[in-house]
């Protein structure tokens, strides 16, 4: 099977006050336009991207926020993750379009039905620990799938896994 490009994606860790304090790069040839952080979370409705930094700096037990920008103006950018990372720090995953070069690739590889669970909940932002729980299987055996998907999708993290499956049409936005 031909290697699958790795997805486009790039990271913000953001402060409670919307202040970008780290960035990951994004990849060579990335389908979105090159732009400072701040003008990548100026693309975003401001108000929803408020209301899950809000959410996600929360003490109790903060839920991820998915977002999918519906702006004509945004077309580059396909979806974006707002997951609490540490406290007064929210990490923002925005999954790029893969720009028309990299949409003829080859086919994708086959999912076990219980990887392809796994791969939804992680997509939708759920941590390892809820993931077990959801699918009643235990965390080991979570991490065996996540294995098995970063191996197959031929990703080094879960979020490039998930970015690919979602280029590949593995899965579907909701």
């Amino acid at each position: 099977m031909p290697r699958l490009s790795v997805p486009d994606l790039i990271w913000l860790d953001v402060a409670p006050d919307g202040e970008v304090l780290a960035q990951g790069p994004a990849p060579e040839g990335a389908g979105g336009p090159a732009m400072p952080p701040g003008a990548l979370l100026s693309a975003l409705p401001r108000e929803v991207l408020r209301d899950a930094l809000a959410a996600a700096n929360r003490r109790d037990d903060p839920e991820p926020t998915v977002l999918r920008p519906t702006n004509a103006a945004v077309r580059w950018l396909r979806q974006v993750n707002v997951l609490p990372c540490v406290p007064g720090r929210i990490r923002i995953v925005l999954f790029l379009a893969p720009s028309p070069a990299q949409t003829a690739e080859a086919e994708p590889p086959h999912l076990s039905p219980r990887e392809k669970a796994v791969l939804t909940l992680l997509a939708a932002g759920r941590r390892r620990d809820r993931i077990a729980w959801e699918l009643n299987i235990s965390l080991p055996t979570v991490d065996m799938h996540s294995r098995n998907l970063r191996q197959k999708l031929k990703a080094q993290t879960l979020s490039e896994a998930v970015a690919t499956a979602a280029r590949c049409g593995l899965i579907q936005p909701d």
